[in-house]
């Protein structure tokens, strides 16, 4: 950070705020969780019906069992375009229940 005389960006200071009071994580889960339905698409979306996150798991509940073994059987391309999507590494695993 700049000396305090040094005007800064408004992003900078929020963002070093958020990593000061240890408000990241929870930042960051709900970007994951509200990027979910951008990433997924409308048809994946429809078949799903919560999304949440803890401790760098995103979990996503399926509705019908085809649809969730299809999604299994994709989670690391889709831990990969989660990340690439948030511009960093957030998303450890995404499991579909």
């Amino acid at each position: 950070m700049a000396s305090k005389n040094q005007p800064q960006p408004l992003g900078a200071v929020l963002s070093d705020l958020v990593d000061r009071y240890g408000y990241r994580e929870r930042f960051d889960a709900a970007r994951a969780v509200e990027a979910w339905p951008i990433l997924a698409g409308e048809a994946i979306a429809g078949v799903t019906e919560q999304v949440w996150m803890r401790h760098g798991t995103l979990y996503v509940k399926v509705r019908s069992a085809p649809w969730r073994q299809q999604l299994q059987f994709q989670r690391d391309a889709w831990r990969v375009r989660m990340n690439e999507h948030l511009g960093r590494e957030v998303v450890d695993e995404v499991l579909f229940r």
